[in-house]
């Protein structure tokens, strides 16, 4: 039998914008892969795109449900596909050793942003 498992997660930009503002480069570098953070500064507002893969990371980390005493690295979780559509998880590190030893064998990615907000649902797959 297959079985899934489901994190979601929605995001202030006004956050993203405030961390951005006070740590800068240091900010990104915590949270996002070299990839992602030129990907997403190489937008007009990158703010939005910053905001999306963060909710993406958390939807990841919902989903795994690595327990408590489990800390994943965020830059260990990439989302990847820089054109419109589709997008996909690229997994790293720890975060791949935890999915393959949980029995995942897929994940599905979901992520959308407005002015306001970005949401993303990750979705983890048997």
């Amino acid at each position: 039998m297959n079985s899934i498992s489901v994190g979601n997660d929605i995001v202030e930009n006004k956050r993203i914008a405030e961390l951005y503002q006070k740590y800068g480069e240091r900010f990104l570098e915590r949270v996002y892969s070299k990839i992602e953070i030129e990907y997403c500064l190489g937008k007009k507002d990158p703010i939005p795109y910053l905001s999306g893969r963060f909710a993406c990371k958390e939807s990841f980390i919902k989903a795994i449900d690595a327990g408590d005493n489990v800390m994943l690295d965020m830059r260990e979780i990439e989302l990847s596909g820089i054109h419109h559509g589709k997008k996909k998880l690229q997994l790293y590190g720890r975060a791949k050793e935890l999915f393959l030893e949980k029995g995942y064998t897929s994940s599905t990615v979901s992520i959308s942003h407005c002015g306001a907000y970005a949401t993303a649902i990750v979705i983890l797959c048997k």
